[in-house]
């Protein structure tokens, strides 16, 4: 996807200095929540005993956000991180061979937390909701293969997985009525049911002394 042109590209200087603004509020030993669109939308400041500080760019694929985030966890000195990332590389007509390639990036983003040693959350990204407005953009298939892709490279490596595709889908792999509110942007009670996960897991992390 590098060599498409990048509308985007002013929104992510602009949200560059939000986060770092932000980041001087929040604090060294928060959580570092990184992703695209459906991270930027969460607005919940704290997540179990941990401020958050909201690193979601709108738009980014999994490609351009590997290399923000080495500078994300060097400024940002965060105990736990949390990632959200995938749904801008599951559009329509993606190949496998695709998804291949935005594996190893994700796989590359996983071990840039590994070396900072701070624990991370991998997410899967949600399933696409039929009959709604960016509906036609995504493939359903290509999303919950990817999906499937990130849940693999989690294994043994991140601290916990919070498996939004298993727990937003229905029985034929679309998600939910009522789980966004175009196809791909999460519903209020989605952010709900997200914010609900996540305040489990790092609630069991910290209470294990995770990111100590």
């Amino acid at each position: 996807m590098t060599s498409q042109p990048n509308p985007f590209a002013p929104h992510w200087l602009i949200r560059d200095i939000v986060i770092g603004s932000h980041r001087a509020a929040v604090g060294p030993g928060g959580l570092l929540f990184v992703g695209d669109s459906l991270v930027e939308g969460f607005y919940g400041n704290r997540i179990g005993a941990l401020p958050v500080l909201n690193a979601g760019y709108s738009g980014i694929w999994t490609e351009a956000l590997e290399p923000r985030v080495p500078l994300l966890l060097q400024s940002a000195r965060p105990r736990l991180a949390a990632l959200l990332v995938g749904t801008n590389d599951a559009k329509k007509d993606c190949s496998e061979s695709a998804l291949d390639a935005v594996a190893a990036h994700f796989d590359t983003i996983v071990r840039h937390f590994e070396t900072a040693s701070v624990p991370v959350i991998v997410m899967t990204p949600p399933p696409v909701e039929k009959a709604k407005r960016l509906t036609g953009f995504y493939s359903p298939e290509a999303m919950a293969s990817l999906s499937r892709r990130i849940a693999t490279a989690a294994q043994g490596r991140a601290a916990a997985l919070v498996d939004l595709h298993k727990a937003f889908a229905c029985e034929d792999g679309a998600a939910r009525e009522g789980m966004t509110t175009d196809g791909i942007h999460l519903s209020a009670q989605a952010y709900r049911l997200m914010h609900a996960m996540l305040e489990r897991t790092i609630t069991e992390l910290t209470a294990r002394g995770e990111g100590r």
